[in-house]
């Protein structure tokens, strides 16, 4: 009685990660969809700037050191 139990256990919690799987994989969108606003041959460029330094270029001064062995 007991291996019986313990095999509906196992097979009920593997049941329950493969549902779990199967949800995720369900909320990631699929990128094998063309998108319907772009035009077939039309070139796209995603492209996020470098951002700029937070420091003027005038702030602080350049101190130049020797290596001492």
């Amino acid at each position: 009685m007991r291996d019986v139990f313990y095999t509906l256990l196992v097979v009920w919690i593997i049941w329950r990660i493969m549902n779990g799987v199967n949800v995720i994989r369900a909320k990631q969108p699929t990128s094998s969809q063309p998108s319907s606003s772009k035009k077939e041959g039309e070139t796209t460029v995603n492209f996020v700037p470098l951002k700029k330094k937070s420091v003027a270029d005038t702030e602080g001064e350049y101190v130049d050191y020797e290596e001492v062995k």
